[in-house]
């Protein structure tokens, strides 16, 4: 029997949002290879897909510091024109989280995925509900019954997905979202825009 949606991506219990100082947060990683990270082939992309410079974002919808950062990354990737955003839905927080990115991920053969993203990155407060993530989304025009049978049919690539997302996060010893990738620079928990647009302008340089 096919485990139900939640069966599948229930896992990564124990991660929190975190907070670290953005001077002492870079490291470097040491593999995969940055091409595995940036190009995963079912990886929905935003910002500029033939971009030059892949900022990747380890993240929850549940997560309060995500949903704050957002805002101003997207203005650094519209500024900017030239970035591929990979945000790599890491749903740590249990069910809601796991329902938000199966609604987030079902969107995507709709062509409704930015949108739905927009929606859930708008929502406020630091614990939410199916109901939250479902107004949410219906605002933005999307019916969530219609994005979760989508995400159905794609069942077996988007749990995938997810699950290398889980594993490469793991990999990384990620304790908490949200968790950035410029390169192979690791800035894990929030960091300033500046730091991220200082990386980017390194990893163009070359």
């Amino acid at each position: 029997m096919k485990p139900t949606r939640r069966d599948t991506l229930a896992m990564g219990l124990g991660a929190t949002c975190v907070m670290i100082s953005p001077a002492f947060a870079q490291s470097q990683i040491a593999g995969p290879s940055p091409r595995e990270l940036t190009h995963d082939p079912d990886q929905p992309v935003l910002g500029n897909p033939d971009g030059d410079v892949t900022l990747i974002e380890f993240f929850d919808y549940q997560c309060p510091f995500c949903r704050k950062a957002h805002p101003e990354t997207m203005d650094l990737v519209h500024k900017d024109g030239g970035i591929r955003l990979v945000l790599k839905d890491w749903p740590v927080f249990g069910p809601v989280s796991e329902r938000a990115t199966m609604i987030a991920l079902g969107s995507v053969a709709g062509g409704k995925y930015p949108q739905v993203v927009e929606a859930m990155m708008a929502m406020k407060g630091r614990r939410l509900t199916d109901a939250d993530i479902d107004k949410a989304v219906a605002k933005a025009g999307i019916s969530p019954e219609a994005a979760l049978e989508s995400f159905d049919k794609g069942y077996a690539k988007w749990t995938a997905l997810v699950g290398r997302n889980m594993g490469i996060a793991e990999m990384l010893g990620l304790m908490g979202a949200p968790s950035y990738v410029v390169g192979r620079d690791l800035f894990p928990g929030v960091t300033r825009m500046s730091v991220l647009k200082s990386a980017i302008d390194t990893a163009r340089r070359g």
